[in-house]
């Protein structure tokens, strides 16, 4: 067996909200949430492990046919945010946030150690994208939901005409305490309160 890739983009993203998992993949009771406002597209590669075939033959004949189905095992996100957002990379990627003392403002974002990314907490990830009618109207978001997900932390590049474009990648799969499917897609007629 193999695995490929087949891979998307999620263009006319609206933002997307992460969500802290319990260590085992299940839902707190009090979730911690985080809306990224972001209007950036998100890649979505679907991870495929393709089935092998074999044939069993006879002289000129064949006599047995053998094959296995392709099974999608989950997919690889990479989403790209036109700004740097702290809380975010901490619920992606680990590590912790930087706080002023005197403020009490997040001020930066300190990466994990080689030892913290070992015990990285999983997340869920709800994208929202817009969806238009044949007229060209906003008609409604597409939520698409990655139900237990594990980041790496952001790969970050400057340039002189934006302060930072980060780009996390993040692995979706099957929630193992749930027994859930790696996403789901539904249409919702407004975007999460974020207050």
């Amino acid at each position: 067996m193999s695995t490929q890739t087949k891979k998307g983009y999620l263009r006319g993203v609206r933002g997307f909200m992460l969500t802290r998992l319990a260590a085992d993949g299940s839902m707190p009771v009090s979730p911690d949430t985080h809306w990224v406002d972001t209007a950036q597209e998100v890649g979505v590669t679907a991870e495929v492990v393709t089935g092998d075939s074999a044939d069993l033959r006879g002289g000129d004949r064949l006599l047995l046919r053998i094959e296995e189905d392709d099974v999608i095992v989950g997919a690889t996100l990479l989403f790209r945010d036109a700004r740097f957002d702290a809380p975010a990379a901490e619920i992606i990627g680990g590590g912790s946030l930087i706080v002023d003392a005197i403020s009490g403002e997040v001020v930066g974002w300190d990466a994990p150690t080689i030892e913290e990314q070992a015990t990285r907490i999983p997340f869920q990830a709800e994208v929202y994208v817009q969806s238009y009618n044949d007229q060209g109207g906003r008609e409604a978001y597409l939520k698409y939901t990655f139900r237990y997900c594990k980041g790496n932390a952001a790969e970050i590049s400057h340039s002189n005409r934006s302060w930072g474009t980060p780009e996390f990648t993040v692995k979706a799969r099957e929630n193992p305490s749930t027994g859930e499917s790696a996403h789901k897609k539904e249409f919702v007629d407004e975007l999460p309160s974020t207050s």
